[in-house]
């Protein structure tokens, strides 16, 4: 196949989206696909990247970006326009099979407008944020693209995504057009358990995990003043390192002051995928208190690296991802934590094993792109047929 993937975010641009944009392309052009990514710049001019004996281009385009972790209204419309224009030199030139789109918007709105210009087939993966309602802060942006949304939705072969808990949500928007589930996946060679590594085996402290962006929805100010009550509850010392970065950085610190826990936080700051791995390696538990996700990355790259993982139920992904390998809270996120650290390492060790398991059996990327490829196969070849 030769497909096309439009997607506003993209290594080092973006987050857990950009991650899988970038891990699903690599698997496609891996398994002899020709792959070609259209998305943005960052700190440098518009460029050409080949990859993977040439099967793997990403063209980015000089759009406006002020930050790699978030864009505004105004950046997403400066990358859709100049986005439509170097595809309309791309696409008839390429003459690709099918387009994937990383979010409905922006993506989706180039992607039907390919559609509708060059007969291009495109299908819909949906990471959250693209769904009204997943995000507060959103709510006039929403507001704005509804309409245009509800059109990208009917007009797509087929709509994706990534856990059962976000596709409720999508059709709690809009129930109209059928929505399959594809979950995230994970690089299980990357993100792998390593033995006697641990430097609180043996000892009364546990090492706590989180990996995320530092904003409200990741549910971090739950668990900042219930450390001290968690570690008598359990008898047992915490030391919680906070791997990411974000607006809402100074606000936690801020509360871990006042709550008298700053001590047992390590605000590690942004780190990149082998220093994640590194990290997962040293902890005991990671800990994900998020309120909304899509499928968390980080969640799957913790499970991939043998760590037991506390979730809230409701999160999206909770449903698929949490098992006998950690608990997922219905009430309190502290109280769940709390069970967990004090079930011990014996128990923690164990919890740890399936998640390994989990992650390695179930969502390696390879086996989560050969899903894409079993959809975008089929919409060829009914196309074909009805041609």
């Amino acid at each position: 196949m030769n497909i096309l993937i439009v997607s506003h975010e993209y290594p080092p641009v973006g987050g857990g989206g950009a991650s899988a944009c970038q891990a699903l392309s690599e698997a496609f052009a891996r398994k002899g696909h020709r792959t070609h990514v259209l998305t943005v710049s960052y700190g440098q001019h518009a460029s050409s990247e080949i990859s993977h004996d040439g099967r793997l281009k990403v063209t980015r385009v000089d759009a406006k970006r002020r930050s790699p972790d978030s864009a505004g209204a105004a950046e997403l419309l400066d990358y859709l326009r100049k986005a439509a224009k170097a595809a309309d030199r791309i696409v008839p030139a390429e003459h690709f099979d099918i387009c994937l789109c990383f979010f409905g918007i922006p993506g989706g709105v180039l992607a039907r407008n390919l559609r509708r210009k060059y007969g291009l087939k495109y299908i819909v993966r949906m990471g959250g944020g693209d769904i009204p309602g997943f995000q507060e802060r959103f709510k006039a942006l929403y507001r704005m693209t509804e309409p245009e949304l509800r059109l990208i939705w009917r007009d797509a072969e087929a709509l994706v995504c990534n856990s059962s808990g976000l596709k409720e949500l999508a059709e709690e928007f809009c129930g109209r057009y059928p929505i399959q589930v594809i979950p995230n996946g994970v690089d299980a060679e990357k993100f792998h358990p390593e033995e006697c590594v641990n430097s609180s085996a043996g000892t009364d402290r546990v090492e706590l995990l989180t990996v995320c962006r530092l904003i409200p929805r990741k549910g971090l100010q739950d668990l900042i003043p219930a450390l001290k009550n968690i570690e008598e509850k359990t008898g047992r010392k915490i030391r919680w390192t906070i791997a990411g970065d974000g607006p809402y950085r100074d606000h936690l610190e801020s509360l871990a002051i006042e709550n008298g826990t700053l001590d047992r936080i390590v605000f590690a700051g942004h780190k990149d995928r082998e220093e994640i791995s590194q990290l997962c390696r040293k902890a005991d538990i990671f800990v994900f208190p998020s309120q909304k996700e899509g499928m968390p990355n980080a969640v799957l790259e913790a499970m991939a690296a043998g760590l037991p993982v506390v979730m809230r139920k409701d999160c999206q992904g909770a449903a698929e991802l949490i098992s006998d390998n950690g608990a997922a809270s219905e009430r309190s996120i502290a109280g769940t934590l709390s069970d967990v650290i004090a079930m011990g390492p014996d128990r923690w060790k164990e919890m740890g094993q399936a998640s390994r398991r989990i992650a390695a059996e179930s969502y390696a990327w390879s086996h989560i792109a050969d899903k894409y490829i079993e959809l975008m196969e089929e919409i060829i070849s009914q196309g074909q047929t009805n041609g």
